[in-house]
């Protein structure tokens, strides 16, 4: 099982999905495409960490709707008692920022203005699913306990919420960087 694997588990503790919407669901949270998935699926229901049901369909192909089995819980259970590996950082915007001085600053402002724009869209995105998966508050503004299954999807927004707000604050001084300075005469 590799953490791809895992992830499909995870998305599949909270519904029922089928493979495409697996593959839309892990989006948010890890590069991997239909030839990554569909064999993992294979791999874990032959496993039996998962089963799946046929739906059929008349206006389009039959589709197979994935759940997690209990002995996929219990797999998941221990993965996630496990401490996690170092994060694996992978932005190509890294080594853009690195070879910037080959660069127009034109074109350096515009690359770094880009950025920004994307994350300040995806913050908008995070508030907007923050906002329907909010926590809800006693009358002393005290959190309530969440769902298990609802509590870890909290806590994942409010982190791309905080990466978002990060990412758009180095791109905002980034930029003032790039400025040219005035000479002192």
């Amino acid at each position: 099982m590799n953490t791809l694997s895992y992830g499909l588990l995870t998305l599949l503790s909270a519904n029922s999905l089928s493979g495409y919407e697996l593959t839309q669901n892990i989006k948010p949270l890890w590069r991997a495409g239909h030839s990554q998935i569909y064999p993992l699926l294979m791999s874990m229901e032959q496993q039996g960490f998962i089963s799946y049901q046929l739906i059929q369909q008349s206006d389009k192909p039959d589709k197979k709707e994935y759940s997690i089995t209990e002995a996929g819980l219990e797999q998941l259970r221990k993965w996630v008692e496990t401490p996690a590996e170092p994060p694996v950082l992978r932005d190509e915007l890294h080594f853009k920022l690195y070879s910037l001085w080959l660069s127009k600053p034109e074109e350096a402002k515009d690359l770094l203005q880009k950025r920004a724009e994307f994350c300040k869209s995806e913050l908008e995105r995070y508030k907007i699913l923050l906002k329907a998966n909010e926590v809800l508050r006693d009358e002393r503004g005290e959190t309530r306990e969440l769902k298990a299954t609802t509590f870890g999807r909290y806590l994942l927004i409010q982190k791309r919420v905080l990466d978002m707000e990060s990412s758009i604050q180095f791109c905002e001084w980034a930029l003032k960087e790039l400025e040219p300075t005035e000479s002192l005469s």
